[in-house]
């Protein structure tokens, strides 16, 4: 039963990192789109998203 609990927590683990992995590649794309934007826009999102990062 243990083994069990072990293999699921572990599973469980893996697909939480990969989700991470695929966040942090998609806040990146987001940052530099942000870059494109007018000046106050672009401050406010800029800020939000390296404090997402």
């Amino acid at each position: 039963m243990l083994n069990l609990f072990f293999k699921s927590m572990h599973i469980i683990g893996f697909a939480a990192w990969f989700a991470g992995l695929f966040y942090l590649v998609r806040m990146l794309v987001y940052h530099v789109e942000v870059l494109e934007k007018e000046q106050p826009e672009r401050d406010l999102l800029s800020c939000q998203l390296h404090l997402m990062e």
